[in-house]
Formats: C-alpha cells, sequence, structure tokens
C-alpha cells in the first residue's frame, strides 16, 4: 500500500479552546453507533443522558443535538469536549477523532489531506514557506481498483497543476490558475477521448511551465480583466452564501451592502489597496492552492468533473477574498485572525452545505462562468 500525504497531515494537533472558529457548531455532527453506545454507557461520568443530547433520525443515523448557538452541547464555555474532558479522547466519535482529516482511497494508494474548514490548518498554512508531501509504503497489497490508469494520469495531471503555481511564484497568480485550469482542461479532452497519453501531456506541461509562456500569458491576463465586471460578477453571486447568526453572519451582511452601495469606483480604489496589502499572503496562497488542487481535482472515476471542481474551488476563493476585501475597506487593514475565521467559515460552508453548492454551481451555469473566462473574474489575488 503507498500512502500519500499532505506533510501537516501527521503531526496535526488541534488548538481545542485556543480556536477561533470551534468545530463544535454549526453543522450536522454525525455519530457513529459504537461512540453512541459509549455514550450510554458512561453517561454517568458525563452528567448528561445520551438521549437528551443525541437522536436517532429518520436515515437511521444518530446525530448531535445542536443547542443554542448550534453549539454542541457537550461544548463547555471555554470551548473545551466534556467527552475528551470527563471520558479521554478515545471516546470520540469518528466524525470528532478524524476532523479535519480527509482520506480517499484509490485501489493501493491512500492519500490523506486537511479541510481548510479548521482554523489551524489554515494558520499552519499561512506559517509555512512551502507544502511537501509525503509518501511511504508497506507490504499491504491494498484492494484492486479498476481506475488505476485513470489514477495515474490524473495524478500526473495534478502534480503538472501543482508545479505550476508552486515554482513560478513571480508570475501574477491569475495567470498560474489559469495555466493550471488549461492543463486540466487538456487532460479532461484526452479522458473524454479514452486518451490518456501521459507523454503528451507532459509535453504540455513541459511548455506551459517554461517562464517566457507564463510572462508572456501574465501580461496577456492582467489586461483582460475588467474590475466593472468583477464587481458585478461578485455582487450577483454574493447572495447564495449563508450564515444563521454571530460574528459570520454580519460579515457576510457587510460584505453584501458594500457591494450594494458602493459603486464601481470605489471598489477599484479600494481593491488597488487591498492587493497591495496581499502582498504578505503571497507564500500562504501557494501554500492554498496547493492543498486545493490535491483535494479537488481528482474525480475518478467521472474525471470530467474535476473541471466543475476547479472552479468552484475557484469560486470559493473569490468568496473568501470578497469578505476579506470589504473588512479591510471598512477599516483599513485585514488582521489575521479575521482573515482565518472568514477563509474557514467560507470553507465550511461551502464544503459542507448541499444547498449553498447547489446554488452557486447553478449561478456559475447562468453566467457561463465554468470555463477560463469566468476563472479569470473570479481570481482576486
Amino acid at each position: 500500500m503507498n500512502y500519500l500525504m499532505v506533510d501537516l497531515y501527521k503531526d496535526f494537533q488541534c488548538s481545542a479552546d485556543a480556536c477561533p472558529n470551534t468545530c463544535c457548531a454549526g453543522w450536522r455532527i454525525i455519530v457513529d453507533e459504537d461512540a453512541y453506545q459509549k455514550m450510554v454507557d458512561h453517561q454517568k461520568e458525563l452528567g448528561t443522558p445520551a438521549a437528551d443530547w443525541i437522536e436517532k433520525e429518520e436515515d437511521g443515523l444518530y446525530t448531535v443535538k445542536l443547542a443554542g448557538e448550534q453549539r454542541c452541547p457537550m461544548l463547555t464555555e471555554k470551548n473545551l469536549c466534556r467527552v475528551v474532558l470527563n471520558l479521554g479522547p478515545d471516546y470520540q466519535c469518528i466524525t470528532c477523532m478524524e476532523y479535519p482529516r480527509i482520506l480517499r482511497t484509490f485501489g493501493s494508494v491512500l492519500e490523506g489531506s486537511l479541510s481548510m474548514s479548521c482554523p489551524e490548518v489554515i494558520a499552519r498554512l499561512m506559517d509555512k514557506t512551502g507544502v511537501q508531501f509525503d509518501l511511504v509504503s508497506d507490504d499491504n497489497p491494498g484492494k484492486p481498483f479498476e481506475h488505476m490508469t485513470l489514477y495515474r494520469f490524473a495524478g500526473a495531471v495534478r502534480s503538472g497543476m501543482v508545479d505550476i503555481i508552486q515554482h513560478t511564484a513571480d508570475i501574477f497568480l491569475v495567470t498560474r490558475l489559469f495555466a493550471s485550469y488549461y492543463i486540466l482542461c487538456r487532460a479532461v479532452e484526452f479522458y473524454e477521448k479514452k486518451e490518456m497519453d501521459a507523454s503528451f501531456l507532459q509535453a504540455q506541461l513541459d511548455q506551459y511551465l517554461r517562464e517566457e509562456v507564463l510572462y508572456s500569458l501574465d501580461g496577456y491576463l492582467q489586461k483582460g480583466i475588467d474590475g466593472r465586471d468583477q464587481y458585478r460578477f461578485v455582487k450577483d453571486i454574493l447572495p447564495v452564501i449563508d450564515g444563521e447568526s454571530g460574528r459570520w453572519r454580519q460579515l457576510i451582511l457587510l460584505t453584501i451592502e458594500y457591494f450594494e452601495r458602493a459603486g464601481v469606483e470605489r471598489y477599484e480604489k479600494d481593491m488597488e489597496r487591498f492587493k497591495e496589502h496581499l502582498a504578505v499572503y503571497k507564500t500562504f496562497y501557494i501554500n492554498y492552492w496547493i492543498y486545493r488542487i490535491f483535494q479537488d481535482v481528482m474525480e475518478i472515476p467521472e474525471y470530467g468533473k474535476s473541471k466543475e471542481r476547479f472552479i468552484y474551488s475557484t469560486a470559493q476563493f473569490c468568496l473568501i477574498q470578497s469578505i476579506a476585501f470589504v473588512v479591510f475597506a471598512r477599516n483599513g487593514f485585514l488582521d489575521r485572525e479575521d482573515y482565518i475565521f472568514i477563509i474557514s467559515s467560507v470553507s465550511r460552508m461551502m464544503e459542507h452545505n448541499t444547498t449553498v453548492r447547489k446554488d452557486l454551481v447553478a449561478k456559475l451555469n447562468e453566467f457561463h462562468a465554468l470555463s477560463p473566462a469566468g476563472l479569470l473574474m473570479m481570481i482576486i489575488a
């Protein structure tokens, strides 16, 4: 068996009560049956009957009954878990034990990454000078996988996209993402023709990894981005985002209000200052997009959907940057903690809210944004 992991996976540790956006509130928490039984057996130690805070739904799954502000009832006022405090970490349900880790199996390959809905993951990525991947093997043969040829082909594509993001840092981000998306589109063409020719694809990659090609593309694309069109696009897609209460809801309302009232001229002036401020996050954006590409462009066996997944990730980035931009425009600065909160909140909403995902994809289709031109409209960096 081969194990391919992002380098933060192995030593990730929850920040617990120091977390600025706890994962124990605001979404559906599924409890596996073994963990539920443990809660029944140890409800005296917890001081709460299991039936008071865990329910069995119509689909047969056990879920936590969220309390005020959508918090898990086991979450203390100091944002610590009573299950861990009273029983120990081994008594957590699988959901809580594994999050934010993401595991995917492709035959004899197990891939591990981390969700950016977790603030600690984002903070660690902000502090890293680069992303590495750990590859180890053992004697476990793994299970047969009928799509291994596609996996190897898609893996080569993904590696090429990561190289474009990682090794051309002096090129405008939108240019690197555009080149990466073009490579993905070409790969999907090969896949749809059932001609997964890795050598021909490598020639395409080698062409786009040449600095002179990227520099030429860089100048062309920067001239093609219209701030007015971007302003209107963001204004139109903002209503799809969702927030029930508290700090996150307030940020959404402030962002929508800005785009309703500011106008294009003020937007362009504020955006110019915002982009200058973002220079401090240059390395973080490289790390962010390596993680996104690693997680989002391996739709197997339906590899054709990888293009939509990449555009969806770009829309997610657009919403993150739009909300962060409004915070900057109002305050004159963007605090690191605020930025982490925004990234984790948008990631949580878009990775785990099927309604938002459906509505956003519908909007992107409406604006014909599932395309290279649509991608250009969404990169704010």
